[in-house]
């Protein structure tokens, strides 16, 4: 989203003066379009050559970074994505809170459907259908559907023009851009290297060398980032030797069951009156959400907080989580 372009900034603004090139890394699941252009657009105005590399999946916003690229390096693991815009609409009607998610090119498809699998024929059972979408999802929303569409389409073909430039690759571009956006019908469908290839792109030759060194890279932000670890509250809270208390042995009183109801509770007086309170810190965590870095400067979004956990008196457990910090920070990148 928007606050990476300062990130992104930063680092332009650290390369070497006579840098004319510049190879970017790119692991992301999407965003918005227009940064996307915003992006292409501060590189190519500090270097003349632009490449990207893609270990992984570049989706949506990410694949149009990439479509602004004069060359594509993707590991045979790397995949790109539809760029056809999601749209979310609140519903019509409802509370404000009640939304629907879809894609740009989804009003097509459920009019195609109904014509041809359903069967409809007639202008007027059509016409109904087409009323039963806007029902659900607003006119509004059909409005930003349809003006989101045009501009995946010429954000995608402007982009690729930056470096189709050729006679012939003008017209190349728009059919790409066109393909990207409606000839795959899911936004999470996972466009392969041999696909990008075959729709046009100018995707590099293999390369075992880099594409091994590519994936050393990729490997090394999976455990900077921890994306194969689950973040469990309750976990980072027991590694936390101030918070042992929590999990000691519960001391259990075995009462007789034949003691006089006003015994049994001076019994229980009793036990409450010595029993030891323990206060418990919140525990400090930090999550790692996105990250820009070079050899140069790094710099990484992250969220910053307290969970406080307790144990009810029924012996299950109560966590909250207080966040008090959110947002980027820029760091050595030599720090481990």
């Amino acid at each position: 989203s928007g606050d990476a372009v300062a990130e992104i900034q930063e680092q332009l603004d650290r390369l070497p003066k006579n840098c004319d090139a510049l190879d970017l890394l790119i692991v992301s699941s999407g965003g918005d379009a227009t940064v996307a252009w915003r992006i292409v657009s501060l590189i190519r105005e500090r270097v003349s050559k632009f490449s990207v590399l893609v270990p992984q999946a570049a989706y949506s916003a990410a694949t149009l970074i990439v479509l602004g690229a004069d060359e594509i390096v993707m590991h045979p693991n790397g995949n790109l994505g539809p760029t056809d815009p999601q749209i979310t609409a609140v519903r019509p009607g409802g509370t404000g809170t009640e939304s629907t998610r879809f894609g740009s090119e989804d009003l097509a498809a459920f009019v195609k459907y109904a014509k041809e699998t359903v069967g409809l024929k007639s202008e007027t059972e059509v016409a109904q259908i087409y009323r039963k979408f806007v029902d659900d999802v607003g006119s509004v929303a059909i409005g930003v559907a349809a003006r989101s569409a045009q501009l995946g389409i010429s954000m995608g073909e402007k982009l690729l023009q930056l470096h189709m430039k050729e006679d012939g690759e003008q017209k190349k571009a728009k059919t790409i851009a066109e393909r990207l956006t409606k000839d795959f019908f899911h936004h999470g469908y996972p466009l392969n290297r041999t696909e990008a290839i075959e729709i046009g792109l100018k995707v590099a030759d293999h390369d075992v060398g880099i594409e091994q060194l590519l994936w050393e890279i990729w490997k090394n932000l999976i455990n900077d980032l921890e994306l194969r670890t689950v973040f469990i509250p309750m976990g980072v809270v027991k590694a936390n030797d101030a918070c042992a208390a929590l999990f000691e042995p519960i001391p259990i009183a075995s009462l007789p069951m034949n003691l006089p109801p006003e015994l049994q509770q001076s019994v229980t007086d009793s036990l409450l009156g010595h029993a030891v309170i323990k206060p418990v810190p919140g525990t400090p965590y930090t999550t790692t959400h996105a990250l820009v870095e070079s050899s140069r400067l790094a710099s990484r979004f992250v969220s910053r907080g307290l969970i406080f956990a307790s144990r009810q008196i029924d012996l299950t457990y109560k966590l909250s989580n207080v966040v008090d910090f959110q947002g980027w920070e820029t760091q050595d990148p030599t720090d481990s």
